[in-house]
């Protein structure tokens, strides 16, 4: 029996395996990604994604680098009209908005980076970001690095725990405990960057 154009399967591009990827990751999560689920997700052969990816090494590093792009498309956006301690709460508060929204993704970018080039060409909004942040707090360029990574491991301590559900049901309203780590985050960058 031919099939009919309704019944005949959508033709396979890369694009179209990689959102499916996504798609796979947001649902079952990042280190359950494996070649036969997205196969099943395509209704498809596993061998037919080998003309898109080249293995699961890459369709994950795929997924790792375009989540960060997402994140930093997110973080620049935010970032427009602010600066100093202003800019870096926004920028705090976009971070921890983007976990909410995409748990899994964000787990994969917290993941040390398989194609480590093509993901740190993907950080740079966001690190960009992050610098202009702290550079207009008056930080000196030679402690823009440490200062940066200092921020974001206070941002991340949070973030992660929240978004695994550490917290559980906790009484207290976590709101307000992310904004005490923001001040904490954003003061010691201030102090950093008035320190002789």
């Amino acid at each position: 029996m031919t099939a009919t154009p309704e019944t005949r399967r959508p033709r396979l591009d890369q694009e179209a395996v990689l959102q499916a990827a996504e798609s796979l990751v947001d649902r079952e999560g990042y280190d359950a990604l494996t070649m036969t689920m997205l196969a099943a997700e395509l209704d498809t052969r596993v061998s037919s994604l080998y003309n898109h990816v080249a293995n699961l090494e890459d369709l994950r590093a795929s997924v790792q680098v375009r989540a960060m792009r997402l994140l930093g498309d997110h973080v620049r956006r935010a970032a427009m009209g602010h600066a100093g301690a202003d800019g870096l709460r926004v920028l705090s508060h976009e971070l921890r908005s983007f976990a909410q929204s995409k748990p899994e993704r964000y787990a994969a970018i917290t993941r040390p980076p398989i194609d480590r080039e093509a993901f740190f060409g993907a950080a740079s909004d966001t690190i960009e970001a992050l610098a202009v942040m702290v550079r207009s707090a008056g930080l000196p360029e030679e402690r823009l690095l440490a200062t940066g990574m200092a921020v974001f491991a206070a941002l991340h301590g949070f973030v992660s725990l929240e978004v695994a559900g550490y917290f559980g049901d906790v009484e207290d309203d976590l709101d307000s405990v992310y904004e005490m780590v923001i001040r904490g985050a954003v003061t010691a960058a201030v102090l950093e960057a008035t320190h002789d």
